[in-house]
């Protein structure tokens, strides 16, 4: 829930604006933070309570009126104090900030490790901070009257940010056997000699979720992210098979190490990414020295402001419904480092029984790690059986599987039981486009069961033909202990069908293998990419001024000829060759960095065009990726706008204050010119509202370009491209009154047979309503309504 939510809910929120003191008063005004929104600008948290205290000790606060405050939507949490003029009973006092509360979603962190980046000499440090001897007619702020401090050498080094933290609860981890995770590796110095050992802690994890639809995406850092001669891969590594572990493990076994500590910069490469994973694994040996881009601190030691960094860091990917587990190393993060492990992932500690539940981990070694992260890869895969569909090359003969490569959707298997008790089978499962070629069955076992006999059933497919492994149709292997499975073959003779005994305390994967003909059927899909100043856009969505024609060739020995992005051209031949190349067009201040092929058959890759592709199954797929940098002077506008629909009421869309915090700040209301066609610098921005009448709901942002291109907006976050004017729009509409009839669950009214006709009927509730949410059409994807009405209250639908 974002924080301008919060606003509503808790309905005791201070005033939008820091009040000013009187001359008997005194203002101490702190600036609460969320989530990290871009490199040195943390977006506003709403809800937080704090209090002053009279000691560092007392219990309770001084008054429970004046010295109790809640921020508000600009995340200003302000006390007004009383009394502090000439001979006042406050004149001169100094009191101590503490946090009395968060919103729901939050936790506290009121005592962190402060002390050497080595991890000796620590201070467990209460997250206080004493506000300046008060005189009446002042205003006192955390940036930068007290909490704020770039004192980086005075012990026990509590020098802050001046945004007070507080941590998002962490996003549970999918009950999934199969995750998309990204592995954050800590190169800073102190690593030293156990870079060797970090390395194979890693490679261990990635030899772990082998054998399971998974998928890996590679960060580093030192002061910065990615490292000193080092690149991060956001792109996730499909590690179901042997070859694409050893691909994943190639791209980080010739890193070497950095200097620095920086757990804000690590996290918040990894909340940039495009790229959504169910969870982050930061591996790391010390606490941070540095946060923030450029780097600040002192590199030697720990202060608040270091670990408040990788605080707001980590919200910030716990925001994207990303699970962050921190895998704490050695002595630098032993002991009471474990409050700062805490801060960024979650309240549960790893005890040696709760790996798929634990938060953070401390162990002696990476040989711990190592193990700490084998059980955490095969949390949710007790019981289960995952087939690996592999297709080998058709020039192959025999039982050779020599370049066998995942294969891609559409492969169908089905799992059966002879088991009495035995559930969740008969299954049914189809391969995706994931790249990981894999599907997961999961029985479930009556308490008496210990092991369940599972047959496998394979729908071939026209064109490719079996092929054994020793005459088996199958090859297994227990992920547990890497001991082989055997297996019965079933079916008729040669048939793709296979039997085996699955413990229920067990986690078994199989690899079945096909051959496609030579002369077998294929296809050939290119889909576009464009990373236009490090924002990625599909090809439809893509900014005005640019565009791209593809060319292939092919069938047989026809040339070079047009072809349109993402359909697939057909009449090909397994074992041929297609050669993919493209003509470009961008605006002529643009420069076109590379065109690079990114994915093969659901796989990363990194070609160059012109790209020969050989088709090595029936249907293949490909990735182009374009990148463009262009000049950062271009006209950016962003215009925040509010629409509001009644039924009975009367609220005005100027009743709300729309904001957007990013790397630049835009508060105001519907049409101001505060918040219309305002000229911005580019970059990720988080969208809000705060104030207006209770009794209505809110849609999500919808924000599109002046040339009609919608923007993705995530957890209310949405990137602005350079040199693009973009309007983004929010819709409150009034709760009561009518809500659509009788309209069937995922349809919208008004309307009456099938998705995207409009009029009076059932599916859509009373002529001239309103639906919400979204619904599906066979045609057009997703559609979603958008706020664009006029006067009469008709609506727009946009499919995509």
């Amino acid at each position: 829930m974002g924080a301008t939510a919060l606003v509503t809910l808790l309905g005791a929120a201070a005033p939008p604006d820091v009040p000013p003191a009187e001359p008997g008063t005194s203002v101490v005004t702190v600036k609460t933070g969320g989530d990290r929104v871009a490199d040195s600008v943390v977006g506003p948290l709403a809800g937080v309570r704090l209090a002053l205290f009279a000691s560092e000790d007392a219990t309770t606060p001084v008054n429970t009126t004046w010295a109790v405050c809640t921020s508000d939507a600009d995340g200003d949490c302000n006390f007004v104090v009383p009394d502090t003029g000439d001979g006042g009973a406050n004149e001169g006092a100094r009191f101590w900030v503490r946090q009395i509360g968060v919103p729901d979603g939050w936790y506290t962190n009121p005592t962190l490790r402060t002390g050497a980046g080595s991890g000796s000499g620590s201070f467990a440090s209460p997250y206080q901070f004493q506000t300046p001897a008060l005189e009446g007619g002042e205003v006192y702020s955390s940036t930068s009257d007290f909490m704020y401090s770039a004192d980086y050498a005075t012990s026990p080094y509590l020098a802050s940010g001046g945004i007070w933290q507080q941590s998002r609860i962490n996003p549970e981890l999918p009950e999934d056997c199969g995750l998309d995770i990204a592995l954050v590796l800590d190169l800073s110095a102190s690593v030293g000699s156990a870079l060797p050992s970090l390395k194979a802690a890693a490679d261990g994890f990635t030899d772990a979720l082998t054998g399971t639809p998974s998928r890996l995406a590679l960060f580093s850092f030192d002061r910065r992210s990615p490292s000193t001669g080092t690149t991060n891969h956001p792109e996730l590594v499909p590690v179901s098979t042997e070859a694409g572990a050893e691909e994943f493990k190639s791209l980080y076994a010739d890193w070497t190490l950095g200097s620095g500590t920086n757990w804000d910069q690590g996290l918040y490469a990894v909340a940039k990414a495009e790229q959504h994973y169910d969870a982050v694994v930061v591996l790391t040996d010390g606490n941070p020295t540095y946060w923030n881009n450029p780097p600040t601190g002192d590199g030697s030691h720990t202060h608040f402001a270091d670990v408040e960094g990788g605080i707001f860091a980590a919200n910030a990917v716990k925001a994207e419904g990303t699970r962050v587990i921190a895998l704490g190393v050695g002595r630098g993060v032993e002991g009471v480092s474990g409050l700062n492990l805490r801060a960024i992932s979650g309240t549960e500690a790893y005890d040696g029984t709760n790996p798929t539940t634990a938060d953070y981990y401390q162990t002696a070694n990476f040989e711990g790690a190592a193990e700490a992260l084998h059980d955490l890869a095969l949390g949710h895969c007790d019981g289960t059986l995952t087939v690996v569909k592999q297709i080998v090359p058709p020039q192959n003969t025999g039982e050779d599987v020599t370049g066998a490569t995942v294969a891609g959707p559409g492969w169908e298997f089905t799992a059966t039981t002879s088991t009495p008790g035995v559930g969740g089978l008969p299954d049914t499962e189809e391969t995706t486009g994931d790249g990981t070629g894999a599907v997961v069955f999961q029985p479930t076992y009556p308490g008496t069961v210990d092991n369940a006999s599972v047959n496998v059933t394979e729908a071939q497919q026209d064109g490719y033909t079996v092929v054994t492994q020793g005459g088996r149709n199958a090859v297994c292997v227990n992920l547990d202990d890497d001991t082989p499975v055997e297996v019965t073959n079933t079916g008729a003779a040669g048939g793709p069908g296979f039997t085996l005994d699955l413990p229920r305390q067990a986690a078994v994967s199989c690899i079945v293998y096909n051959r496609a003909q030579a002369d077998a059927e294929a296809d050939v899909t290119v889909d576009k990419e464009w990373s236009i100043d490090g924002t990625v856009y599909e090809h439809a969505d893509r900014p005005d001024g640019f565009d791209a024609e593809l060319t292939l060739t092919g069938p047989g020995s026809a040339g070079a000829t047009g072809q349109d992005w993402g359909v697939a051209r057909e009449g090909y031949t397994v074992g041929d060759t297609v050669t993919v190349a493209e003509t470009t067009e961008i605006p002529e201040d643009c420069t076109l960095s590379s065109r690079r092929v990114v994915t093969a058959n659901g796989r990363p890759v990194d070609a160059a065009l012109p790209y020969r592709a050989e088709l090595t199954q029936e249907s293949n797929s490909y990735t182009v990726r374009n990148t463009v940098t262009c000049d950062g002077d271009d006209d950016t506008r962003l215009t925040l706008v509010k629409r509001v629909i009644n039924e009975d009421g009367t609220a005005e869309p100027e009743d709300w204050t729309l904001t957007a915090d990013g790397p630049a700040h835009l508060a105001g209301v519907s049409g101001s010119e505060e918040v219309t066609g305002v000229e911005v610098p580019s970059g990720t921005y988080t969208l809000g509202e705060s104030d207006g009448p209770g009794g209505y709901r809110r849609s999500g942002w919808y924000c599109v370009t002046d040339g009609g291109a919608l923007l993705p907006v995530r957890a209310d976050r949405v990137t602005i491209p350079a040199g693009s004017s973009v309007t983004c729009t929010l819709v409150n509409k009034e709760k009561s009154g009518h809500h659509g009839g009788h309209g069937k669950p995922g349809h919208h009214g008004p309307g009456h047979g099938k998705p995207g006709h409009h009029g009076p009927g059932h599916d859509g509730g009373h002529g001239g309503g309103h639906g919400g949410g979204h619904r599906q059409d066979r045609d057009h994807g997703v559609c979603r309504w958008l706020p664009f009405f006029d006067e009469t209250e008709a609506t727009s639908w946009l499919c995509r």
